[in-house]
């Protein structure tokens, strides 16, 4: 399969030139191999040995990439096609693989000058921490405004970036001070952190690979698959996933409710302080922002992975961690002052690709890589889309994976928010 390769095996070297000969000796074997008398069974045989030529040369471990790689010309019109035509697809082939190489290159270049800076995580805590006595005190003093309410909500949200990003290891350059952070801030986010480092580790893992449940995601079934489900089923899923009730009904279940026996002293132990020195307004009001600072939370991750078109494959080998996160994760610049709150996770792409680029580095790594071009591929999300995309509930017809031409699947709102154009197209 490689006759310019030292071994003729499928580990050895690749290079253009052997490459471009392998394909084409391939594909030539349709004229030269004893016992394809017919035209038939010679485009049987040079379509065998296009595709394990095409294995050979590109170095890919899953079928779909391969199949991805010659999706352009078919396998059976590939093996009778002239040399030259046959030449230039496996050049074709070569340039992407090097490109895609060139990209992760370029990639992991510019994350590693944004890495984990202590000299910038202190203050980011600081005023983190000076943002959440400030807002405690503004809804203590006001008796509850709203816009103490919102404010307190923001730096809540804000607060659990920080969190988030001690569970990756990333906030500090020291483990240990990062473990530290994460276990005390859990108690200002009602999370806690072991739970957090388990469910959230695997959502990074397995993110995109459709066989790999994954109980963060927040849209479940396609349409054809709650056609056939029952009434129940049915009226339950219209009722709990319509976007006006879903998002309260998920912010209070992930930081209230759920898992009481892992989560009950990190939801406990601040509001029961508040109450013994502040009283009980100031209690219930701060619980009211937390609420408020939960919705936000699941929106935003909703917003991360549910815009159109998604990534999503099925199975391990058909998974790509790098398309997953450039084109399964969303960009969605965030204005200042909002940006103060969000911390920088919405360039989610970037931390999908390398975790340990903590949130205040990922505005500045997100502008450089821009200035490099880095983003082409990259899902950049505006603010109409995203006001749309919140109303995605379900996939469309019945698929909820790439389908073996490419075509992504797609995400539909509920009627009447259809009908109103509710739904990113």
């Amino acid at each position: 399969l490689l006759p310019g390769g030292p071994s003729g095996s499928l580990g050895a070297p690749r290079t253009p030139a052997p490459a471009a000969a392998a394909l084409g000796a391939a594909a030539d074997v349709r004229g030269s191999r004893p016992g394809c008398e017919d035209q038939a069974h010679a485009a049987a045989a040079g379509s065998t040995a296009l595709v394990l030529a095409a294995f050979a040369i590109s170095g890919c471990h899953s079928r779909r990439q391969v199949a991805t790689a010659l999706r352009a010309t078919d396998v059976a019109e590939a093996a009778t096609a002239p040399p030259a035509i046959r030449a230039d697809e496996s050049l074709r082939l070569i340039r992407d693989r090097a490109g895609a190489r060139d990209e992760r290159r370029q990639l992991q270049e510019l994350i590693a000058r944004h890495r984990s800076d202590d000299s910038v995580a202190w203050p980011t805590l600081l005023l983190t921490g000076f943002m959440w006595v400030t807002a405690l005190a503004a809804i203590h003093l006001t008796g509850g405004n709203p816009l103490a309410i919102l404010l307190m909500s923001g730096t809540i949200m804000r607060t659990f970036m920080v969190f988030h990003d001690c569970a990756h290891q990333s906030f500090f350059e020291n483990a240990d001070h990062n473990r530290i952070l994460a276990t005390i801030s859990g108690f200002f986010v009602n999370y806690d952190f072991g739970e957090w480092d388990t469910i959230h580790n695997s959502h990074h893992a397995h993110f995109g690979d459709s066989s790999v449940k994954d109980n963060s995601l927040t849209i479940w079934f396609s349409e054809d698959e709650l056609s056939k489900a029952s009434l129940p089923v049915q009226v339950g899923h219209r009722l709990i996933r319509d976007p006006l009730l879903f998002f309260p009904l998920a912010g209070f279940f992930v930081f209230f409710i759920n898992k009481p026996h892992v989560h009950s002293l990190q939801r406990l132990t601040v509001p029961a302080l508040i109450l013994f020195f502040l009283g009980q307004q100031t209690a219930v009001m701060f619980l009211i922002a937390a609420w408020i600072a939960g919705m936000g939370g699941v929106a935003c991750f909703h917003l991360q992975h549910h815009c159109n078109a998604p990534y999503r494959v099925e199975g391990p080998s058909a998974r790509s961690a790098l398309d997953a996160a450039l084109m399964g994760s969303t960009r969605m610049p965030v204005p200042f002052p909002f940006s103060t709150f969000s911390l920088g996770i919405e360039y989610h792409h970037i931390h999908h690709f390398d975790v340990r680029v903590p949130g205040y580095n990922l505005e500045k790594c997100d502008a450089e890589g821009e200035a490099l071009g880095l983003w082409k591929r990259v899902d950049t999300v505006g603010a109409e889309r995203a006001f749309k995309s919140l109303f995605h509930t379900q996939f469309e017809g019945s698929r909820k994976v790439e389908d073996q031409d490419g075509m992504p699947a797609r995400f539909k709102s509920f009627w009447p928010y259809s009908a109103l154009g509710l739904q990113d197209a």
